[in-house]
């Protein structure tokens, strides 16, 4: 039996991710099949749920082997009858009310209990909320009482609508984020990682605070390709941490460079945890806009984040520590084709060719498996078993993120058949119409709460549907909106009380994880703020003038080192609270909005600029203090 279940695990999850590829290269289309992406995209949920159950058979008795084999019998069963039936229902459930019953039944089974038992319990909650929110809408007071809707047409909206859960999370999930997964899987595999490691590490030479750089180099770029912070931190954080706590970092600090490091990998362009792809569908513009905006913010995160790095190692005086020499360059760049050639190919494919999303990603992952398979430069050749294991893993990787998007459908779908989503939009409008500030406050709490526990793809997903309307109604721009609930819904992963990112750093770390989080809060600090920056500052966002986007740039550039500075008590030496209190003030200042006024813009330049330049040069006025004993 466990060679026969084997097999089916290992035939489920390479067909969930060869399905996509197929799609991106029109196969269906050149083999004369009309297919509704609908049909394909429910087809590779009903597989990806199937895969699920069937990854506790094996270990399973008694009463749990029957349940687990009934419901990976089911999701077969959802698979095969959305990708053969879904034509004929999707005219409609009032024609075929039991069927579509039976299927909107079995899709909210096997995707809620796959979900409950892959760890994803906030979005069942939030989904049981609204279900019964739905259900007696006439009793709720205010603006939010609507008209309830029984619960037969719930589960046949759910099942067949379009709208739902067949709707547009699902197909992005399903045609574009699985295919980031086969190319990072690939890269892994053919050693595109370990040069990227290779690189970091010899970028951040042997100067103080370089093994800490290093890690925050190979996590952020990892990071952005993976799509889940968690993950990239389990994988990732085992070579880093380690070696952070060498070169003398405390495990705390070690565990939580690593976390800011992974969770700033999804905000970090061209993939930004696929999340790109996502912001480009729903607000209806090109990929390209959607990157070139996220430069800028992602360029200041880690800038920022760097910098703590180098003032840290500074003060503490933290050497290379026991990390292995790094390769010569010429080494590196002998292998850098394995990450050069398919990175170039994504680029030029999207930038220059403007292909579609999903077929760059197919032809950088073809130029991986070439270079891989003939050992084109790469640092050894792969086997054709090998890669067929990488793509397998993706495979199985994906199934949580189908059956998360395929819930994050059915909530936007309730949400606004309900008509929740018009509720709570005026309710959050009422409580912010007097206040800007305080709209964007109240919006970043729900955000954070909202965010806790999803990856990337689920956060925003949920986030764009009941947190970013509110904005744009008021007067905010879209883009402006958007990033701002994404980057909160991420920061939910390094801020406690629960942070995921944060507390698996921390267990390989060994550290506690509550202090870890903490540690993340503040090396994460301008991640909390920048939100904000992009409401009263759009340039970010390289969204107006030229010389907009100068002033906000040139602001932000000398914030992140007074703020630094402040927090930190030390700039080119320490400092004293009075300093730190001036450097802080300042760099607030910078960040603050102008309001239109002339005047006050020159007076935060002169005042940020002559207070750092005093701060400067009191400090080489200063003998050093005594450097604690730990860092």
């Amino acid at each position: 039996m466990s060679k026969t279940v084997t097999a089916i695990q290992w035939a489920l999850c390479l067909t969930v991710a060869l399905l996509p590829v197929a799609w991106a290269l029109n196969v269906p289309l050149r083999a004369g099949l009309l297919l509704y992406p609908e049909q394909v995209a429910g087809l590779m949920l009903g597989l990806a749920a199937a895969s699920v159950y069937l990854r506790t058979v094996l270990e399973a008795r008694g009463l749990r082997l029957g349940i687990d084999l009934f419901l990976a019998a089911v999701s077969l069963w959802v698979g095969l009858h959305v990708f053969l039936r879904f034509p004929v229902l999707s005219e409609g459930s009032f024609f075929h009310p039991e069927e579509s019953l039976a299927l909107g039944a079995g899709i909210a089974l096997v995707s809620l209990e796959g979900l409950r038992r892959l760890g994803a319990l906030s979005l069942v909650m939030i989904l049981a909320l609204l279900v019964i929110y739905a259900l007696f809408s006439d009793l709720v007071p205010g603006q939010l009482q609507g008209k309830p809707i029984a619960l037969d047409e719930i589960v046949r909206f759910v099942g067949v609508d379009s709208a739902a859960t067949l709707g547009s999370a699902l197909q992005v999930a399903a045609f574009v984020v699985i295919m980031f997964i086969i190319f990072g899987r690939l890269l892994v595999v053919t050693g595109g990682a370990g040069v990227l490691t290779d690189a970091a590490r010899a970028l951040a030479g042997d100067r103080r605070g370089a093994t800490a750089k290093m890690a925050v180099i190979a996590s952020a770029f990892m990071g952005s390709i993976s799509g889940s912070a968690v993950s990239n931190v389990m994988s990732t954080g085992v070579i880093t941490i380690p070696a952070m706590k060498r070169a003398g970092f405390r495990p705390q600090t070690a565990g939580a460079i690593e976390a800011v490091a992974s969770t700033g990998g999804q905000i970090l362009p061209p993939v930004m945890g696929a999340a790109a792809f996502l912001m480009a569908e729903y607000l209806r513009l090109p990929y390209r806009e959607i990157v070139i905006a996220a430069v800028i913010p992602a360029l200041l995160y880690f800038y920022s984040v760097y910098l703590q790095i180098s003032v840290l190692a500074e003060k503490h005086n933290l050497g290379a520590g026991e990390q292995e020499p790094p390769k010569p360059y010429a080494v590196i760049a002998r292998h850098a084709v394995v990450v050069v050639v398919p990175m170039l190919t994504l680029l030029v494919g999207l930038f220059a060719f403007d292909v579609s999303a999903e077929e760059a990603v197919v032809w950088a992952s073809v130029a991986l498996i070439v270079i891989g398979l003939f050992n084109i430069g790469g640092p050894h050749r792969v086997t054709p078993g090998e890669m067929i294991g990488a793509v397998y893993k993706a495979g199985r990787d994906s199934a949580e993120i189908l059956l998360i998007c395929a819930v994050a459908g059915m909530i936007i779908g309730l949400m606004s058949s309900s008509g929740l989503s018009f509720g709570l939009s005026f309710v959050l409008l009422e409580l912010g119409k007097d206040s800007l500030l305080l709209l964007l406050i109240l919006t970043a709490v729900v955000s954070i709460i909202l965010g806790m526990g999803l990856p990337t793809t689920g956060v925003y997903l949920l986030l764009a549907t009941l947190a970013a309307p509110p904005l744009v109604q008021l007067g905010i721009g879209q883009l402006e909106a958007h990033f701002f609930v994404f980057y909160f819904g991420l920061l939910s992963m390094i801020s406690p009380p629960v942070a995921l990112a944060a507390f698996a750093a921390a267990s390989m770390a060994g550290s506690k994880p509550m202090p870890t989080a903490m540690e993340c809060v503040r090396f994460g600090w301008i991640a909390f703020i920048l939100p904000f920056a992009f409401v009263y500052h759009p340039g970010l966002l390289m969204q107006g003038s030229a010389f907009q986007v100068i002033e906000a740039v040139g602001f932000a550039l000398i914030a992140v080192p007074l703020v630094t500075a402040a927090m930190l008590g030390y700039g080119v030496r320490r400092i004293g609270p009075l300093e730190r209190l001036v450097a802080g003030g300042l760099g607030v200042m910078c960040i603050l909005p102008t309001g239109g006024l002339e005047w006050l813009v020159v007076a935060t330049w002169a005042s940020a600029a002559a207070g750092l330049g005093a701060i400067v040069w009191h400090c080489r006025q200063r003998v050093p203090a005594p450097l604690p004993e730990e860092a």
